[in-house]
């Protein structure tokens, strides 16, 4: 059937324009859209056409995102403009944020351009609206931005509050709310207006906070639900997919017990631009006792999220996923700590070595005591006594000589034994 041609040449890209048309012929475009479903149902000789279609703005609704936004100094609408960035024939107006700065760690994870948007701008309590009578993608970080105020029949509506809302946005956020601001007025006009017009209605101005057009016997019918400017704020918006999960990345910098992080779903970040996050260590306290122990630049280390707040991420410990020297690994029964500098710390099931660079070694062992390695000279300097005691003999030995001094008395051992002093005693 020829109908059905609507269905088999429609694609992804299919489009809609709803336009009406008033007694004066003057035309008005109420939704332009993208075409999401159309199917054609054949009743005897009776064919009806269903489309359904959604405004442009869906096209950001699609493909899940990951990545961050660390420089504290940048600011909401420099962000949504790089989000709107990926995008062609695409407009924002933003008349809310006015310049304020992120000041913290921003994420996206694994969510649409436009749940994104959404949650940002819950961050200043108001909606995300559709521009969708407009052509193109366009919408509006809370108020549209039009001024007219309209005025609707007062005697034909239906009033309710919606206490349990009120409960939750004035226990969430949402600060100087009452349940008057949660009343609303739903009324039943042929006039056209859009979410977020302002409308005179009982001598109050409301604001559209939802609107549903029907067509019945040939008549437009508009069903609009009013509300005050505090009964359409929203909550502010959390991203839970965050909670417990660690971002691979590299160091970028570290200072103190904090690090600069270039994470894998961000590229390149600008080590400028990145943002200091805290290390966890084994052990820390204010006072500084604990444990230190930072990672080195280009170290693969995790950034962790604790909670659904992503100011909370902190870095945890590095990972080690192309090992140089995989022989230092190789026993899990020894354990090592070791930095660049070829200092280490081995403790062994029989053994503790503190070795140093070249042949510098110090030995603990269950069975042998005390074994001190050095090619270099070895001080022992203290303030007060030093005492040497052996159960069995003690032996010194010196390849070029030994000398014991005292004051002004000295023994010299260099092949022949040299002794001088005031008075010497020999017993």
């Amino acid at each position: 059937m020829s109908q059905d041609k609507y269905v088999e040449t429609s694609d992804e890209k299919s489009s809609i324009t709803i336009s009406l048309k008033d007694d004066k012929d003057a035309v008005t475009d109420v939704f332009q859209g993208v075409v999401t479903n159309i199917q054609v149902n054949a009743n005897k000789d009776v064919r009806t056409l269903e489309i359904e279609a959604l405004s442009r703005t869906f096209l950001m609704d699609i493909k899940k995102k990951s990545r961050t936004f660390q420089d504290k100094n940048s600011s909401y609408g420099e962000i949504f403009n790089i989000v709107n960035g990926e995008y062609t024939n695409i407009n924002i107006l933003d008349s809310i944020t006015n310049g304020t700065k992120i000041d913290k760690l921003i994420v996206q994870y694994k969510e649409t351009d436009w749940e994104f948007i959404k949650r940002l701008s819950s961050h200043f309590n108001v909606p995300v609206v559709s521009e969708c009578q407009l052509k193109d993608i366009k919408y509006s970080i809370g108020n549209s931005g039009c001024y007219t105020t309209y005025e609707v029949d007062k005697y034909n509506y239906s009033i309710k509050k919606a206490l349990q809302e009120y409960r939750l946005k004035s226990e969430n956020g949402i600060d100087g709310l009452n349940d008057i601001n949660l009343i609303s007025y739903e009324v039943i006009t042929y006039k056209v207006m859009y979410l977020y017009n302002l409308v005179d209605f009982k001598g109050k101005g409301l604001y559209i906070y939802s609107s549903e057009m029907e067509l019945l016997d040939g008549m437009i019918s508009n069903k609009y639900v009013l509300r005050n400017n505090k009964g359409i704020k929203v909550r502010r918006d959390y991203n839970n997919k965050v909670v417990g999960i660690s971002l691979k990345g590299n160091v970028l910098d570290t200072k103190n017990d904090t690090v600069k992080i270039n994470l894998g779903i961000d590229g390149n970040q600008d080590i400028g631009k990145a943002r200091w996050f805290p290390y966890s260590t084994v052990y820390s306290s204010p006072d500084g006792t604990g444990w230190y122990c930072m990672p080195e630049v280009g170290d693969v280390i995790r950034l962790y999220f604790p909670d659904n707040e992503e100011k909370n991420a902190y870095a945890i410990s590095s990972a080690n996923l192309k090992s140089s020297n995989s022989e230092k690994r190789s026993d899990p029964a020894v354990k090592s700590i070791g930095s660049k500098y070829g200092k280490q710390v081995v403790m062994k099931p029989g053994a503790v070595e503190i070795i140093g660079n070249g042949n510098l070694l110090m030995r603990l062992t269950d069975d042998g005591g005390i074994e001190i390695n050095s090619d270099k000279k070895i001080v022992l300097d203290a303030k007060e006594d030093i005492e040497i005691t052996g159960g069995g003999k003690i032996s010194i030995q010196g390849g070029n000589g030994v000398d014991l001094t005292q004051g002004g008395a000295k023994i010299n051992i260099q092949d022949n034994v040299t002794m001088s002093g005031g008075k010497v005693k020999i017993e």
